[in-house]
């Protein structure tokens, strides 16, 4: 451990909220599981940012993951802060157990450990971030978070339903839970998302950007453009757009939602229609 870093684990087991991690501040993308969030892993990677080496097939930070698997539940039902944000909260720190930065603080030691130059671009993809979006903030006051969201009427047909599976217990009313698991599936996607957006809009500015899947597979340069600008990355655009075009291709299961009955459909868009409405789906 370096010594920056024992002094900052240090203030942290003594109790001070403010310690801020001894890194350059990250980018950090996310969105519900399923999202897509590949495809902006692998354009990030190319143009010069360290997301990390010890990575699954998707590019998930796999240090993170586990990391969140620790910590998750225990943080989502010590700060509600989901719950609090979609109700249009302008609440802007919600707090986290002092050993769960201690950890993080452990977790992102071990994640940067194969990067040579400590003060390089870097950050990380793992969906789940989402989940715990207010904690890295607070602990990286100028991040920069990429929040990629999809058409929630796909999410609810799709069959990467592990997040919603593990969380919407904890994040859904009874009722919500108790639905069919498409109409879960929207309502987890609906409600997470909504609060992701609204903290992201309300505490982090021009630091936070949302994109839709959608757009990125239908137009993989500008999209690839966008995302240069906003992680204010020096590789050349001309070149990056190639990369865009070779690497991006759009799923087969975009618009999967019109096969489904229209009775369902609407069900969907009422539980969902709120977000579905924000994100340009409606």
């Amino acid at each position: 451990m370096t010594g920056l870093l024992q002094r900052t684990v240090d203030r942290l087991r003594g109790g001070r909220y403010e310690a801020s991690l001894p890194y350059p501040q990250p980018v950090v993308i996310f969105g519900t599981g399923g999202s897509g969030t590949r495809v902006l892993q692998v354009l990030t990677d190319h143009s010069g940012y360290y997301l990390g080496t010890n990575l699954n097939r998707a590019g998930d930070a796999l240090d993170i993951g586990h990391f969140m698997r620790r910590w998750l539940d225990k943080y989502l039902g010590k700060t509600d802060w989901i719950a609090t944000m979609a109700r249009g909260s302008d609440k802007s720190v919600f707090g986290y157990p002092l050993a769960m930065a201690e950890d993080f603080a452990m977790t992102l030691e071990d994640h940067r450990e194969a990067l040579d130059d400590p003060e390089a671009r870097w950050g990380w993809k793992a969906p789940r971030t989402i989940l715990i979006f207010p904690f890295v903030h607070e602990l990286f006051a100028g991040m920069r978070a990429i929040h990629l969201v999809r058409d929630g009427r796909d999410m609810a047909y799709s069959r990467n339903q592990q997040q919603m599976r593990r969380h919407a217990p904890q994040l859904l009313d009874q009722s919500q839970n108790e639905q069919p698991e498409h109409l879960r599936s929207i309502a987890f996607w609906a409600r997470v998302n909504l609060a992701a957006a609204n903290y992201g809009e309300t505490k982090l500015g021009d630091n936070y950007m949302r994109m839709r899947y959608e757009d990125v597979c239908s137009d993989p340069g500008t999209a690839v453009v966008q995302l240069l600008d906003f992680v204010d990355s020096p590789a050349s655009r001309e070149s990056m757009r190639e990369v865009a075009a070779e690497k991006i291709r759009p799923s087969t299961s975009i618009g999967r939602w019109r096969e489904h009955d229209r009775g369902e459909i609407e069900a969907l868009e009422d539980i969902g229609g709120e977000a579905l409405r924000k994100f340009g789906y409606a």
